[in-house]
């Protein structure tokens, strides 16, 4: 009887492993699925950034050579209202590229790609919480960077996630941003004197922690009431830049 329990529990010991072994190969799994789906997610932004760019762009600027054509062949013979119809037109064509610009630096960042990760950041929250009316302070390291371009735009889509989360409640005055280096590796933290983080935001938080796992990293919240909130992401420290 003892030898039977003895080895039912070293069976029951045996399944507990492979049960753990079979969950720990399927979250491997499905983390590099979601980190191959994001790569993807990436490269088709990309691609639609530069189309945008360079067609829509370019039927954009061919219009409105088009209407300065027009106007300068046409001049005293355009009446007041034709004046105004073309100035009109000029308008939109000019917001149109400023929409454009919008859309194509949020598919795919281009001072990212030409500046680096702390400048596309300063940029990014500058205009965007200037455009909200809501104070920002930054604190950049301006160091070298020894992080892989594909590690920076992980970082880089985590805090536009994050200020675009903050920024869609309206809640908070002051918005911080905090990129520095730690240890083996960088620390980056936006931070806001809003309320406590709702669900939105939480659910939105599964898809950075992704991201940074990806990339070796991690994400750490803080979040209290009347204290605001921190949203803390770390990643190491490229190991092929930083031999």
């Amino acid at each position: 009887m003892t030898e039977a329990m003895n080895l039912t529990a070293a069976q029951r010991g045996v399944d507990a492993d492979d049960i753990e072994a079979r969950v720990a190969a399927r979250t491997e799994e499905l983390s590099s699925l979601s980190t191959h789906l994001l790569r993807m997610m990436e490269s088709e932004r990309s691609q639609l950034a530069r189309e945008l760019h360079d067609e829509l762009g370019g039927l954009i600027t061919a219009a409105k050579m088009d209407m300065q054509w027009l106007q300068s062949h046409m001049g005293s013979a355009l009446d007041a209202a034709g004046e105004e119809k073309i100035r009109s037109v000029m308008q939109m064509l000019n917001q149109a590229m400023m929409l454009k610009r919008r859309v194509v630096e949020a598919l795919r960042p281009s001072l990212l790609d030409h500046f680096g990760l702390v400048v596309a950041l300063r940029s990014h929250f500058e205009e965007n919480c200037g455009r909200a009316g809501v104070e920002y302070i930054g604190t950049l390291s301006d160091e070298s960077l020894e992080l892989e371009p594909a590690v920076q735009l992980t970082l880089f889509r985590v805090a536009q996630e994050a200020l675009a989360n903050l920024l869609a409640r309206g809640d908070a005055k002051h918005v911080e941003l905090v990129f520095e280096a730690d240890g083996d590796g960088y620390s980056m933290t936006v931070g806001d004197d809003g309320a406590v983080l709702d669900g939105g935001v939480q659910r939105a938080l599964v898809g950075m922690r992704h991201r940074l796992m990806g990339a070796g990293g991690r994400l750490d919240t803080d979040s209290v009431a009347g204290r605001g909130n921190r949203i803390r992401a770390y990643v190491p420290r490229s190991r092929a830049k930083s031999e």
